[in-house]
């Protein structure tokens, strides 16, 4: 990522998510969302059977 955004030490703060995304979105909260999608079909067991 500093490669290619030109040395912005992406990986010191809230990562190049927030940087894409106008810190709209940092790391911490694209990985939370990430694992609750991933624990929808658990979460909502009933519904997927």
């Amino acid at each position: 990522m500093d490669k290619i955004f030109e040395g912005k030490e992406l990986n010191k703060g809230k990562g190049g998510i927030s940087f894409l995304t106008h810190n709209e979105i940092d790391r911490i909260n694209l990985t939370r969302n990430a694992f609750t999608m991933a624990l929808i079909t658990h979460i909502n067991g009933e519904m997927w059977q």
